[in-house]
């Protein structure tokens, strides 16, 4: 049995976003991603993606990219 046909159809629709706005890499992909996220995900699953997200970047470009996430308006 494969993994991937185990995957909820909205989690895979996540995944390809987020592969394509990496892959495309310009602001107007970025700023469209928060759309789908909140279309797909519940509020527990993108916190924990930001979560994550976070805590790969080091301390100081975290609290860097908070603020500039709130001060934009994408929280």
């Amino acid at each position: 049995m494969s993994i991937a046909k185990q995957i909820p159809d909205h989690i895979k629709r996540v995944s390809r976003s987020v592969g394509y706005a990496l892959w495309l890499d310009n602001s107007d992909d970025w700023f469209g991603l928060p759309v789908i996220l909140r279309a797909r995900l519940d509020a527990r699953q993108r916190a924990a993606l930001a979560f994550m997200a976070l805590k790969s970047l080091d301390n100081d470009d975290a609290v860097l990219t908070v603020e500039a996430a709130l001060r934009r308006g994408l929280a």
